[in-house]
């Protein structure tokens, strides 16, 4: 894929999360993905941990919410690739991330297809898609 067509892919999709949750959760998000910190909110009264951050709780819906770190370390549950995509077809691979305490997390694998298995250890990683545009994917440890 072109460097234009993700930024534009990209952006699009900023702006959609910002106008549907409607907060600065999610501009603080990006912003914090590009001081290389991965990071979500959580919810000091229920302790439910939201991502997408928010910033009140999906559970309870108080608006009392804390930034915590989310691990940057977890385990590989599924991936794939797809023939034919809008975004992250060949050679890109998705995946799903198991965090130790947080959950399950959809997204880039950065690694060749076939050097990946299920419940290896995987560690995140950030990468710049434009000028002032940085995101977080997932990359086997070493």
């Amino acid at each position: 894929m072109a460097a234009d067509d993700l930024k534009r892919l990209i952006d699009d999709a900023m702006e959609i999360e910002v106008a549907e949750y409607g907060d600065e959760a999610s501009e603080e998000f990006y912003r914090l993905l590009g001081e290389k910190e991965f990071r979500t909110t959580r919810c000091k009264a229920c302790g439910e941990t939201a991502l997408p951050p928010r910033m009140f709780c999906p559970e309870c819906f108080e608006a009392d919410v804390e930034w915590i770190d989310l691990p940057k370390r977890g385990t590989l549950y599924a991936f794939t690739q797809q023939e034919k995509s809008l975004r992250f077809s060949k050679p890109n691979v998705i995946g799903v991330v198991e965090l130790a305490e947080f959950g399950r997390l959809l997204t880039l694998i950065d690694a060749p297809f076939e050097d990946l298995s299920i419940g290896m250890e995987i560690e995140v990683d950030f990468f710049d898609v434009a000028e002032g545009q940085t995101l977080h994917r997932f990359r086997p440890v070493g």
